[in-house]
């Protein structure tokens, strides 16, 4: 069997890396198959062997069949050599040519042998398959170093969404706990006073019934007294005797001397004076109650306004009619509780700004020289406070001496020079637009339209943690103009952009 593999090797073409067929020998005595060598012939411009490069011309020594190599070709195949010698491969070897897999073929995306380079991968584009191995391997070793940066990534992402996950479950807790000590707490004052007025109206109730027993009472006595006289009366006029008849009279008098009762209409209950101010302030805690506590998670109305620029319908949402508390101190107090004395930075004032030397008032009116920080504005007329709010309440008050401002909340990674500067006019900030013929608030670049007003002096109450800004106007009454709810990440900073010839003030508590 190797004798017969060997004499094959010997008897193969070396274009075809097959059996002969045909077989015809060059000049310098090189064999070949006849139809490979005039394929190979035909394409070269200077005929040579495919083996031995010998340059000979056809023409003038024509290539005949060589009859001997002929026989012995047909001889081994007789003899069982050809195709089922190579049907045995070893692995990693061509099935086909049982020759080694040392080629790949880029065209085709496969490993080839070299005798499939000859055939069936001719003037494709092949290299060896350890340079395709040393290409890819370097491919791959980005690819992984790729997916291992995003795994991270990835990884990090999930950590951070898990932490924001505790964090939005542990503030939806303390939101929870904080509104139903709230809630139970008003539910066990307003039990207190229902007991109290049902004690009272039990009690008035009672003694008013006594009152009324007592005087019905002697009016029945009065009444039987005057049914004895009555019958007395009516037995002497039955007689007919003068001398009674002339008697009678004496006792009449006796009767009308005596001091008669006098009954006095028994009043009403009597409750409704004394109870009139429970009544205004169950009124007022029911109104409270459904108008804002409801009113919370009411969908705002929404309105349709045409933009005259591009003729194109804008949805524009319109806040409820805002609502007025009266300001006694009790309505106050619990704002004030959480009330925080801030101070502006003049590290973050626009030059435009100037600053007084407490920090406590901003005003516009010329161009001051501030040195160049990283903080501070560049485009909008605004500043920011030194202080940053994050769990808990929060409430602070700001005074204005014209409608031209901005007042709102922000976070400390808001833009400083861009378009995109201004407070609520990005999705890090939130604000109130006031001026004197409109009101807005604004986040996110989104405007939500206001009934306007004419207060000087505004209050602001931040639940960090139950995700709640609220922005009241302070005059007569405490009024709400606007909710923002949102889900808070980063502390945030007190914030204020101040129109041309107007002072702002943070107001002390009062």
């Amino acid at each position: 069997m190797a004798c017969l593999l060997e004499l094959e090797e010997k008897l193969s073409c070396p274009i075809c890396m097959e059996l002969f067929t045909e077989p015809a020998t060059t000049p310098c005595g090189h064999s070949f198959c006849l139809r490979c060598l005039q394929d190979y012939l035909g394409r070269q411009r200077l005929p040579d062997c495919p083996s031995c490069r010998t340059a000979f011309e056809p023409q003038l020594q024509p290539i005949a069949k060589n009859l001997v190599l002929d026989e012995m070709v047909k001889m081994v195949k007789l003899s069982g050599g050809g195709s089922p010698l190579r049907a045995s491969a070893e692995p990693g070897a061509c099935p086909a040519h049982s020759k080694p897999l040392d080629l790949y073929c880029r065209r085709d995306h496969r490993c080839i042998c070299s005798a499939c380079a000859v055939k069936e991968h001719r003037g494709h584009p092949l290299v060896t398959v350890e340079d395709e191995w040393a290409q890819r391997e370097k491919e791959l070793v980005v690819k992984h170093e790729e997916i291992e940066r995003q795994e991270k990534k990835t990884e990090m992402l999930i950590d951070t969404l898990r932490q924001q996950s505790k964090s939005i479950q542990d503030s939806a807790s303390r939101a929870q706990t904080s509104y139903i000590n709230k809630f139970d707490m008003l539910a066990k004052e307003l039990e207190e006073v229902k007991g109290k007025v049902i004690e009272y109206i039990v009690t008035k109730e009672r003694s008013s019934l006594e009152l009324i027993d007592c005087t019905m009472e002697k009016l029945e006595e009065r009444c039987a007294e005057l049914r004895a006289v009555r019958l007395k009366l009516e037995t002497t006029l039955k007689t007919n005797d003068p001398l009674q008849i002339l008697q009678f009279p004496q006792e009449i008098q006796v009767l009308k001397k005596r001091p008669p009762d006098m009954v006095r209409p028994v009043p009403g209950l009597g409750v409704e004076d004394k109870l009139e101010e429970v009544k205004r302030g169950l009124e007022a805690i029911s109104l409270l109650i459904y108008k804002d506590l409801q009113g919370c998670f009411r969908q705002a109305p929404e309105s349709k306004e045409i933009s005259e620029s591009s003729g194109n319908i804008r949805i524009i949402a319109v806040n409820p009619e805002p609502r007025a508390l009266p300001l006694p101190s009790h309505i106050r107090e619990p704002f004030l509780l959480n009330y925080r004395q801030l101070s502006f930075n003049p590290n973050t004032a626009h030059r435009y700004l100037t600053l007084s030397k407490d920090g406590c008032r901003v005003s516009h009116r010329g161009a001051q020289k501030y040195p160049m920080r990283a903080e501070r504005f560049e485009r909008e007329w605004q500043v920011l406070c030194c202080e940053s709010l994050d769990a808990g309440q929060h409430y602070w008050e700001m005074q204005f001496s014209s409608q031209w401002a901005y007042l709102g909340v922000t976070y400390s990674t808001i833009d400083r020079v861009g378009t995109s500067s201004l407070i609520g006019r990005n999705n890090v900030s939130w604000s109130l637009q006031v001026f004197s013929m409109s009101y807005s608030a604004w986040h996110a670049d989104k405007e939500v339209k206001l009934t306007p007003a004419k207060y000087q002096r505004f209050g602001l109450h931040l639940d960090y943690t139950a995700g709640t800004l609220d922005f009241y106007g302070i005059g007569d009454t405490m009024t709400l103009i606007h909710t923002f709810h949102s889900v808070f990440t980063q502390p945030l900073y007190p914030a204020v952009w101040v129109g041309e010839n107007v002072v702002a003030t943070l107001c002390q508590p009062q």
